[in-house]
C-alpha cells in the first residue's frame, strides 16, 4: 500500500463516526504504514488527565493493571516529561518526547511503563479540544531502532485534527455481526463452574490479545456474570408476578473491533435453579468491516467516503459538506462509483457493502502481551 493511500484511508476511518477504540486495530495497521513502529497506545483521559480507557499493544498484564488501578498516578503533577498532565499542557501537541532526553528516561512513566514493555522511543500526540484534554496517542519504537524523525512528526501533526475528531466525537449507531459464540455456566454467586470448549479457550487464552485479556484478567467477564445473575434473579421474580416470560438479562462489554454480548438463561425449565447459563457472543462492528471492504475496492478516497456515507444513510446535504464538493461534482462521483461497483442505486450499494462486509474478518488476536 502506498503512503498516500494509507493516509487517505486513515483519515476516512478517523472521520467515519465509529468509536475510536473500536477502530484501533485497523487504525494501528494504517498508521504503521505511515510511521513504522512496533507498538502504540491510544488513551482517553478525563478532565484531570487520568486515563478513562485505553488500547495498548504488546503491554504486559501488570501495565494493564496499572492503568486500571493506579491511573491517577499518570496525571499527577511531576517533573516527568512523559506524565500525562505535562504532555497535555505542553504548548506543542506533537513530538515533545522524540529526543529521549535524560529526564524522560529517568522519569516514572519510562521506568515503570515503557521500559518493561520494550519501549524506548516515543512519538507522542496530546489531544485537546475546546473542552480541555481528551486523549493521548503514543507511537513506540524499541531502543535498537532509529529515533522518530522530524518528518515523521510532521506526518503525525497532519493527522492531529482527525485524531482529535475521532477521540472526541460521539459514535454513530451501527450494527454488529456475531462471529463467534461460547457458553459458560455459573452458580448463583456468579462463579464460573463450567465452560464449553470455546468458552474455556476464551477464558484461558490470554493470547486473545492484550486489549482483550483484561476481560478475564481484570475480572470483567466474572464481574459481568455476577451482575447477570443478580439481573436474572430479579427478572425471574418479576416475571413470576406477571404473565409471560421475563426479558433475557443481557450485558455488553466493548472491545476493540466490536463488543462482547453476554446473555443469561435458565438451565431448568421451571422451579428452583441453582445454575445459570451465560451465552457469550463476540460481535464485530459492521461499519468497521465495511471500511475494510472499501479498502479493497478500486475506489478513490473521495468515493470511499461517499460510499461509507451512503451506507450510513447520511443526508445528501451532509455528504456534500463532508466531501467539500458541489451537488454536480457529487453526482459525478456517485455515477462513477456506481459504475465501478456495478450497482444502480444507494439501496443496491448498501446491500453490496453489507454482503462484502460479512466476508471480512479482522484479526483481533494480533496484539499479544510482551513478557515483562
Amino acid at each position: 500500500m502506498t503512503k498516500s493511500r494509507a493516509n487517505a484511508l486513515l483519515r476516512l476511518h478517523l472521520t467515519s463516526g465509529i468509536d475510536v477504540m473500536t477502530l484501533m486495530p485497523v487504525v494501528s495497521e494504517l498508521l504503521k504504514e505511515l510511521i513504522p513502529s512496533f507498538s502504540l497506545s491510544m488513551i482517553r483521559v478525563d478532565e484531570t488527565c487520568a486515563p478513562r480507557e485505553h488500547y495498548s499493544e504488546y503491554f504486559d498484564e501488570a501495565s494493564h493493571e496499572l492503568f486500571a488501578r493506579a491511573g491517577a498516578q499518570f496525571s499527577a503533577r511531576s517533573s516527568d516529561p512523559a506524565a500525562f498532565s505535562n504532555l497535555l499542557r505542553n504548548r506543542r501537541a506533537v513530538g515533545t518526547l522524540i529526543d529521549t532526553r535524560p529526564d524522560y528516561v529517568a522519569g516514572a512513566t519510562y521506568q515503570h511503563l515503557f521500559k518493561r514493555n520494550g519501549i524506548h522511543h516515543c512519538l507522542d500526540i496530546a489531544m485537546r479540544d475546546g473542552t480541555g484534554p481528551i486523549g493521548i496517542l503514543g507511537i513506540f519504537r524499541e531502543e535498537r531502532t532509529q529515533k522518530f524523525t522530524r518528518s515523521e512528526v510532521v506526518i503525525a501533526d497532519g493527522l492531529y485534527h482527525h485524531l482529535v475528531h475521532a477521540c472526541a466525537q460521539r459514535a454513530i449507531g451501527t450494527e454488529f455481526d456475531e462471529i463467534e459464540t461460547a457458553l459458560v455456566v455459573v452458580d448463583l454467586r456468579g462463579k464460573i463452574v463450567w465452560a464449553s470448549r470455546d468458552g474455556r479457550r476464551w477464558l484461558e487464552d490470554v493470547a486473545m490479545g492484550a486489549e482483550r485479556a483484561p476481560l478475564v484478567e481484570a475480572g470483567l467477564i466474572p464481574a459481568a456474570c455476577a451482575e447477570l445473575v443478580r439481573s436474572f434473579v430479579r427478572s425471574r421474580t418479576t416475571s413470576s408476578r406477571a404473565s409471560g416470560a421475563g426479558r433475557v438479562p443481557t450485558t455488553v462489554l466493548p472491545i476493540p473491533g466490536g463488543r462482547l454480548r453476554l446473555r443469561a438463561y435458565p438451565l431448568e425449565g421451571a422451579g428452583r435453579c441453582d445454575y445459570i447459563g451465560i451465552q457469550m457472543g463476540l460481535e464485530m462492528d459492521r461499519g468497521l468491516r465495511v471500511l475494510r471492504a472499501l479498502e479493497r475496492a478500486a475506489l478513490s478516497p473521495q468515493q470511499c467516503r461517499l460510499a461509507l456515507a451512503q451506507w450510513q444513510s447520511r443526508p445528501r446535504s451532509e455528504i456534500r459538506s463532508l466531501l467539500g464538493v458541489t451537488a454536480n461534482t457529487l453526482k459525478s462521483y456517485q455515477k462513477d462509483m456506481y459504475s465501478r461497483l456495478a450497482v444502480g442505486s444507494a439501496a443496491e450499494l448498501r446491500e453490496l457493502l453489507d454482503d462484502q462486509a460479512r466476508a471480512v474478518s479482522l484479526d483481533l488476536v494480533r496484539h499479544r502481551p510482551r513478557a515483562a
